[in-house]
């Protein structure tokens, strides 16, 4: 409030940081309409093409360039290099990351009946082998196993056919 009607602030002080705040605005407005036109623009439709180039699939997934890359080298993107500086995805490939895999069935195995299987302890001592030897085994030949009470129980014709062929 300026202290007389001849005035227009009511100190010297205030006239400087409005002389100030003036020249700041004069100065920032081209930038400003710039900056306005910029973001009232809509961004190129280019995401709609069959191939994209990696900003644009960037663009369409709203991720990084070097998420893109990313996905390129661990092969869940498949894209080709037209030159070092040009990198095409096609758009299908974008796509098909989305996509749902196919639900797999899984049959219920049976085990066998208890009495034509080994528990592990009397499988060790049949083939006189140590524990971690026999789960070794079970493993790399995939032999299916099963627990029933506190027993572990494998198929005596799975470890017999095995242990006949090794012997």
């Amino acid at each position: 409030m300026a202290k007389t009607t001849v005035t227009r602030f009511c100190s010297k002080l205030c006239n400087k940081r409005h002389y100030k705040a003036k020249e700041r605005s004069q100065k920032m407005a081209p930038m400003d309409q710039v900056l306005k036109k910029v973001l009232e623009a809509k961004p190129e439709e280019q995401t709609s093409a069959e191939f994209l180039t990696v900003k644009n699939a960037a663009r369409l997934l709203r991720a990084s360039d070097k998420m893109v890359y990313h996905l390129i080298n661990i092969g869940k993107i498949h894209a080709v290099n037209l030159s070092e500086r040009k990198t095409l995805v096609r758009r299908a490939d974008i796509d098909k990351i989305f996509e749902l895999p196919p639900v797999i069935e899984i049959k219920e195995i049976k085990p066998p009946p208890i009495t034509e299987c080994y528990h592990m302890a009397e499988a060790q001592e049949i083939f006189k082998i140590s524990e971690s030897a026999l789960f070794n085994l079970i493993k790399r030949h995939k032999l299916f196993k099963f627990q029933e009470g506190w027993y572990t129980y494998v198929a005596k014709s799975d470890l017999n056919k095995i242990f006949n062929t090794e012997l």
